[in-house]
């Protein structure tokens, strides 16, 4: 009788060990599953070309971000444009289902970025106010540019313009 009471007898480690095998059985831990995803990649791998291998690193990209002209979405068809130039704008507005173009007609003060970022801000006074736009050149809204005449400045920003009133703010045009 001792010997059964033994041999029945379970340490409470023992309990725990069997409960935590159901589990395992009933749902695998998060690293059995991590090991068997990582196993069918590795046969994955294998069974792919090294060259796709390759592609799946990540590359240093080595364009400069001012050289992007050779993207389709860069703009040709559109003048140079300077600071200091008059420019008519003309912007394809949609509003609700109906679509018109809206023609802005001011001088170029700032031109940022480069490539297919490149934006362009124009200043016009109307009424006694003065309003900015900046519009971006490469947008499909922006239809066409004509430049009515090209100023003498000596600088990139003419911010200056913005505290200038009549008079003061004319630019010296180039002939």
């Amino acid at each position: 009788m001792g010997d059964e009471m033994k041999e029945k007898e379970t340490t409470p480690t023992e309990v725990q060990d069997d409960q935590e095998k159901k589990q395992q059985t009933e749902n695998p831990d998060k690293e059995e599953v991590e090991t068997q995803l990582q196993t069918a990649d590795i046969k994955d791998a294998a069974a792919e070309p090294a060259k796709e291998k390759e592609d799946k690193s990540p590359k240093k990209s080595t364009i400069n971000i001012g050289d992007l002209n050779f993207l389709s979405e860069v703009r040709s068809d559109l003048p140079e444009t300077r600071p200091g130039d008059v420019l008519r704008v003309f912007y394809r507005v949609v509003e609700g289902g109906k679509e018109r173009t809206q023609v802005f007609e001011g001088t170029v003060i700032a031109i940022k970025n480069k490539g297919i970022a490149k934006t362009i801000t124009v200043r016009k006074t109307s009424f006694g106010i003065a309003v900015e736009r900046i519009f971006p050149l490469n947008s499909k809204l922006v239809q066409k540019i004509e430049i009515k005449k090209h100023s003498r400045v000596r600088r990139a920003k003419l911010y200056y313009l913005r505290e200038l009133k009549g008079k003061a703010a004319r630019l010296k045009e180039l002939r």
